[in-house]
């Protein structure tokens, strides 16, 4: 099973199996119109960063791990995140999201193969174009959560994210506005945002993938 886990997050890491940018559920106003936009406003330049994506095997499937950041911090704080930051000059995305991750969990580059990305995110509200930089885990290794910048971590069961239930959607009221807002519950979280469409992102390759494997096989995959 775990051979075969490694195989399915290698090929979704490397190909987007066909979901584009409108495949996945974003905020939206009560009418239905988009209330959030993938790309930054002509002459905007956003600032680059990238997350770590770690998946590792587990009982008969795989877990993501997910962190809170830190109530202190400047932008997101207390947000459902995956470890990641800015990218510095000279850094490639993949250089950040294992930077980032040994600096706010503790994890070493050598714990983790890096497999691929997903689809960058652009974050309006801090500027930012996120990679999503996709690691496989064997092992997890002693996790410290650097307290500056993260407040609790804790892991995604993939199979739970999997049932078409997983993503739910509340009303929110802001100012004069009403928006329709996906999320993810997992544990006591909801997660949202820029990390529900990269979570987004992950589930809808996977269930691609294996609607077209099952398909080939003449078995059906049960959601």
């Amino acid at each position: 099973m775990t051979h075969t886990w490694f195989s399915i997050v290698q090929q979704i890491s490397a190909h987007d199996q066909g979901i584009t940018l409108d495949d996945l559920p974003i905020v939206r106003y009560a009418d239905g119109r988009a209330a959030r936009v993938h790309h930054p406003a002509d002459g905007v330049i956003p600032r680059l960063a990238a997350v770590l994506v770690v998946i590792h095997p587990h009982a008969d499937g795989v877990e993501l791990l997910l962190t809170r950041r830190g109530g202190g911090l400047r932008e997101h704080s207390g947000e459902i995140a995956f470890p990641g930051g800015r990218q510095e000059e000279g850094e490639t995305s993949v250089d950040t999201a294992l930077r980032e991750a040994h600096e706010e969990l503790a994890i070493p580059a050598s714990a983790v193969t890096v497999l691929g990305t997903l689809r960058t995110i652009y974050v309006p509200r801090s500027n930012h174009l996120v990679t999503p930089v996709v690691a496989w885990c064997d092992h997890v290794p002693p996790i410290t959560p650097n307290i500056a910048e993260v407040a609790e971590f804790f892991f995604a069961d993939m199979r739970t994210l999997l049932h078409p239930d997983a993503i739910q959607y509340e009303t929110r009221q802001i100012h004069e506005d009403t928006f329709v807002v996906p999320y993810y519950p997992i544990q006591t979280h909801r997660v949202w945002g820029a990390t529900a469409l990269m979570l987004s992102d992950l589930i809808l390759r996977t269930r691609r993938l294996l609607l077209h494997q099952t398909s080939a096989q003449g078995t059906t995959y049960e959601q």
